[in-house]
């Protein structure tokens, strides 16, 4: 590259080096042609499915814009986009997971759009497409927009932002930090409630990325990393949920349909009869209680 890009796409990546290649490739194929490719090896220097990927990038692409980083090892997802933005050299940076890609012009009208916006807008969202296994295609369209710390932190407004969506002035991480690695899930969460405390969120409406049916390993499969990301980040928003008492009651509520899941049935009940003394009238008690307090079903031999 000859001059400094003004957008770099971080693609961590952990052993699935052939979906890793369409998400490159929608990347390439962007009309706006001024990025880099930050690919972070989460597998580490020497693993056999690291020495694969390398192969895989080799064969598949000659294109200047793609660095290839190792990252020290198994870091995990957060870890892998935390070392792609500190050698990312673009004002802007987005991000992409290694089973989704994108649309063509994602990056363009993005890219318009924070350019025209005040600086206190410091992240732009976008729809994206939903490709189920069935062969049904949704579009899921930006629910959030402006100043949207209370709708994250009740969650009932529609979806949060959705990280391979999303479009960041730099200065987001500088001022609100980047992933916190020490919490095994709702990493995303995390960051989109602390940027919020500062920038603003606006949206490109139309669907950009595609999220596909093909995508294998996603921390939401583990519900006990589940649960562990759920206490974490309760421990850390707990000052602003004890000032909210209706917000902290839909937390404790989701909280529980957690623990629930998690067969933890004893500690779900302690935080829905929490979440029932903070807000007697909450209308979610009824339909979060048919989830939490039925009692577990015997397992079969």
């Amino acid at each position: 590259m000859t001059s400094t890009p003004r957008v770099s796409v971080v693609i961590p990546t952990y052993r699935r080096p052939e979906l890793l290649r369409r998400s490159i490739r929608s990347v390439l194929e962007q009309t706006f042609s001024s990025l880099e490719v930050v690919v972070v090896d989460d597998n580490g220097e020497g693993h056999p499915e690291q020495k694969r990927t390398r192969k895989v990038l080799a064969e598949a692409f000659d294109d200047p814009r793609i660095r290839y980083i190792v990252n020290d090892g198994e870091g995990g997802g957060s870890g892998a986009r935390n070392t792609g933005i500190h050698h990312a050299t673009g004002c802007y940076i987005a991000f992409l997971d290694d089973d989704e890609d994108w649309e063509p012009d994602k990056l363009k009208k993005q890219v318009a759009l924070l350019d025209s916006a005040p600086s206190d807008v410091g992240v732009i969202d976008s729809g994206f497409l939903d490709h189920k296994a069935d062969g049904r295609i949704r579009t899921v369209r930006p629910k959030m927009q402006g100043w949207i710390l209370e709708r994250l932190l009740r969650k009932t407004g529609g979806r949060a932002p959705k990280l391979s969506t999303l479009l960041c002035r730099r200065e987001v991480f500088d001022t609100a930090g980047a992933f916190d690695a020490s919490l095994p899930a709702r990493q995303d969460y995390d960051l989109y409630i602390r940027i919020a405390r500062h920038f603003r969120f606006e949206s490109v409406m139309e669907p950009l990325a595609n999220k596909r049916s093909d995508a294998d390993q996603r921390i939401t499969g583990n519900i006990n990393n589940f649960i562990e990301g759920f206490e974490g980040l309760y421990r850390k928003i707990a000052p602003d949920l004890r000032t909210r008492p209706k917000t902290h009651a839909i937390y404790l509520l989701k909280q529980a349909e957690v623990l629930a899941l998690g067969g933890q049935q004893k500690a779900a009940r302690q935080k829905y009869l929490q979440a029932l003394r903070l807000w007697w009238f909450n209308p979610r008690l009824v339909p979060y209680g048919l989830k939490v307090l039925r009692k577990p079903q015997p397992t079969k031999d």
